[in-house]
């Protein structure tokens, strides 16, 4: 009987793959690896625990985005970091599993988007003193000192993608004259990172707007300059907030380049979606006039149109923001920010860390083998 058995799926196995289930092809796959950044929803030790637990069982990938700005005089002097720097990039480490491949960004652009990142010294973001006060992007000095700790963390966190230019759209947009000079900085920074790391794949990132609006347009003719430098481009996008219009507001009507305008803008480079998410319950916030209406269902929505046009673009990997939202954090050590509430409410857990329905669809793609 087995004999005969191994006969007929022989036979059966000259048929077309689905007719064997041997295939590949046969099951639904990813092209991207899915994660998020370890943003915590309180500034506890047992949120900070719990947040890396839960992004590390649900992702292939953990985001890690230094955005407290650059130890400008120790980086450039090959000096000791503050105290409070190693702590920062000792506990980071610690906590993530050996498993997971790391996206690394670090900030060289300031929280405004329109100036050098401030200084990483007891503080976060502290004001640059002399003399790199008087630096700017073209300046030698600035490209060495960001080089020199940009290796310095890429040894430490041995990432598989590196961003320099998180959201240099806004760069162009808000200050075209510095945009010209950090040009220079990318080509600097590329070319000694690439001699150190040439398989590592450098990136900046773009903040995704509302498709043929006149800033997109900007930043397509603006963006070219800097692509010689670039191994991926990223996106930020997070349409709720961003894009504009009433259809914005609404995962199901957004525009049907929505996403793949980025196609447009790098020219054939490879993409990620190196930040994003969309908000679980209402949103509002007088001081932007922002007012969205939301709930599980349009998050969950979003999610799914999301991994779904991702997968078309074949994305490269997919960073949903935070896994939780971050009430007790906003209310209390961020002193309700209005920036900050944008995306307060955007986690894939509410803040009594119940989870949405779109945790489920973002499973069901993360059980999904990448190719």
């Amino acid at each position: 009987m087995r004999r005969h058995q191994q006969i007929l799926f022989g036979l059966l196995c000259l048929l077309p793959a689905w007719a064997c289930g041997s295939s590949e092809e046969s099951v639904p796959q990813r092209s991207y690896y899915m994660g998020f950044t370890p943003w915590p929803y309180a500034a506890t030790t047992a949120a900070v625990d719990d947040v890396y637990a839960k992004i590390q069982a649900d992702g292939d990938i953990v985001a890690h985005h230094v955005m407290d700005g650059i130890p400008w005089a120790e980086a450039y002097a090959g000096s000791n970091y503050p105290v409070n720097v190693e702590g920062s990039l000792a506990g980071r480490l610690t906590k993530t599993q050996s498993t997971k491949q790391v996206f690394l960004a670090i900030e060289s652009l300031d929280g405004g988007r329109a100036d050098l990142a401030g200084n990483w010294g007891a503080g976060s973001n502290e004001a640059r003193t002399a003399p790199w006060n008087s630096y700017d992007f073209d300046d030698q000095q600035v490209a060495d000192a960001y080089t020199a700790f940009a290796l310095d963390l890429i040894g430490r966190f041995q990432p598989l993608y590196f961003n320099y230019g998180t959201e240099v759209s806004e760069l162009i947009l808000n200050n075209p004259t510095r945009y010209a000079k950090f040009k220079i900085f990318a080509g600097r920074v590329y070319t000694a990172i690439k001699a150190k790391h040439p398989t590592l794949k450098l990136m900046v990132s773009i903040a995704l707007k509302e498709p043929g609006s006149t800033e997109m347009n900007t930043v397509k003719t603006q963006i070219t300059g800097l692509l010689p430098y670039v191994d991926v481009v990223g996106v930020s996008v997070y349409p709720y907030a961003f894009f504009g219009t009433q259809n914005g507001k609404d995962p199901n009507t957004l525009a049907t380049s929505w996403l793949s305008q980025i196609q447009t803008l790098a020219r054939g480079l490879p993409i990620a979606i190196t930040e994003t998410g969309w908000v679980g319950e209402n949103l509002s916030i007088p001081a932007f006039s922002l007012s969205v209406t939301s709930n599980e269902a349009l998050q969950e929505a979003y999610v799914s149109r999301l991994l779904t046009e991702a997968e078309l673009l074949g994305a490269e990997f997919v960073v949903w923001f935070t896994v939780s939202d971050f009430d007790t954090l906003w209310n209390n050590t961020l002193g309700k920010d209005p920036l900050s509430q944008i995306w307060k409410d955007t986690g894939l857990y509410d803040e009594g860390q119940n989870p949405r329905h779109a945790l489920t669809t973002w499973r069901a793609w993360y059980s999904r083998p990448r190719r």
